[in-house]
C-alpha cells in the first residue's frame, strides 16, 4: 500500500481522534460521555497501529511525524500523569460541575419543587392539624415535646433545649436523604420523590411546631446556617436520582439498560458534587452554629454562604459553551 492510499483510508479516524484530544484538553477527559470515550479509545488503538505501520513503511515522512504527535497527545489525555489529572479535576470543580448541574437544571428544579413544597405543606399542617403534623416528627422528639408545643402549650424551655439536638439530627438525616434520593432513581424515581417529600414534611412540621411555641427565631438560627446548604444539596441529589429515573421511564428507542448506562456517569458526578456542600455545612454546624452569636447574625451568615454557593452553581463556567438545560 502506498502512502497516499494509506492516508486516505485512515484519515477519518485520525481526525476524529484529534477532535477528541482537543475536547479532552478543553473540558477534561471526565466531560466526555461514555460513547465518546469508547470511540476515543478505539481510534487511539487504531491510530497507534497505523503509527507502527507508518514507521515501518514510511519512515521519516510527515505522515509518520503527524501520527507520532497524535498518538502521544492522545496517550497523554487518556493515561495522563497525575499533574494532568489534577488539572482536569480542578477544571471540573471550577467549571465542569456547575455547568453539569445547569445542563440538568430541570431535574434539580423538579426535585426542589417536591422538597420545598413538602416543607410548606408540613408547616401549614402544624397550624391546621397539630396532631397530624406530629406524625412527621421523630418519636424521640415527640416524647420530649409532648403536647406543650401545641396551641396553648407552655414548654418553651424544653423545646429550646431540644433545638441543638434537632439541628444535629437534621444534619445526619439530610445526608441520608441525599443519597437515598439519588439511589431512588433506580425505582423509577418513586423512592426519590418519597425521600424528598418525607424530609420536607419533617422540616416543615418542626418549623411549624417551633413557630407555635414562639421559638421560630431559635429554630431557624440553628437550621439556616448549615441547613440551606444541605437542602440545596438534597435538591441536587434528588435531581440526579430523577436523571436516572428519566432514563428508565423514558429510554426512547434504546433498551433501558443502555439508557441507564448512558445517564449514570453524569448522575453520579452530580451527586458526588454534593459532598463538598455537606462538608461545608458540617463545618458551619460544628464550629459556628453552637456559638453564642446573635441569632440574626447566624441567619445572615447562613444566607451569605448559601448565596456564594448559588452564585458558583449558577455562574461558574459560563465562559464556555453550554448545552441548553
Amino acid at each position: 500500500m502506498d502512502e497516499e492510499r494509506f492516508v486516505a483510508e485512515s484519515r477519518g479516524s485520525w481526525d476524529r481522534l484529534a477532535r477528541a484530544v482537543e475536547a479532552a484538553r478543553k473540558d477534561g477527559i471526565a466531560r466526555l460521555d461514555v460513547a465518546a470515550l469508547r470511540q476515543m479509545h478505539y481510534d487511539y488503538r487504531r491510530t497507534a497501529a497505523d503509527l507502527a505501520y507508518a514507521q515501518t513503511h514510511f519512515p521519516g515522512t510527515e505522515t509518520t511525524a503527524f501520527l507520532n504527535r497524535l498518538v502521544s497527545q492522545a496517550h497523554g489525555e487518556l493515561y495522563g500523569s497525575r499533574p494532568g489529572r489534577a488539572k482536569a479535576f480542578r477544571h471540573f470543580i471550577l467549571d465542569g460541575y456547575p455547568r453539569l448541574v445547569r445542563e440538568n437544571g430541570r431535574y434539580m428544579l423538579i426535585s426542589a419543587v417536591f422538597l420545598f413544597g413538602a416543607v410548606a405543606f408540613g408547616f401549614l399542617v402544624a397550624f391546621i392539624d397539630y396532631s397530624l403534623a406530629r406524625i412527621f416528627v421523630p418519636p424521640q422528639f415527640l416524647d420530649a415535646i409532648g403536647d406543650g408545643a401545641a396551641p396553648g402549650g407552655d414548654v418553651a424551655d424544653e423545646t429550646a433545649a431540644l433545638a441543638p439536638l434537632l439541628s444535629a439530627y437534621i444534619t445526619v438525616n439530610n445526608l441520608t436523604v441525599s443519597f437515598t434520593a439519588f439511589a431512588g432513581g433506580a425505582t423509577f424515581g418513586v423512592l426519590t420523590i418519597y425521600a424528598l417529600v418525607r424530609n420536607g414534611l419533617l422540616l416543615g412540621s418542626l418549623a411549624g411546631i417551633y413557630e407555635q411555641a414562639d421559638l421560630s427565631l431559635t429554630f431557624w438560627s440553628l437550621i439556616v446556617p448549615h441547613g440551606l446548604l444541605e437542602l440545596t444539596a438534597i435538591a441536587i441529589a434528588g435531581g440526579s436520582g430523577l436523571m436516572l429515573a428519566k432514563a428508565l421511564a423514558f429510554p426512547g428507542d434504546k433498551p433501558r439498560s443502555v439508557a441507564l448506562r448512558e445517564a449514570a456517569p453524569d448522575a453520579v458526578k452530580v451527586v458526588l458534587g454534593t459532598i463538598p456542600l455537606f462538608i461545608i455545612a458540617g463545618l458551619v454546624e460544628g464550629f459556628f452554629t453552637p456559638r453564642g452569636v446573635d441569632p440574626y447574625v447566624k441567619l445572615l451568615v447562613g444566607v451569605g454562604v448559601w448565596v456564594v454557593v448559588m452564585a458558583y452553581l449558577l455562574f461558574a463556567g459560563r465562559g464556555a459553551r453550554e448545552e441548553p438545560a
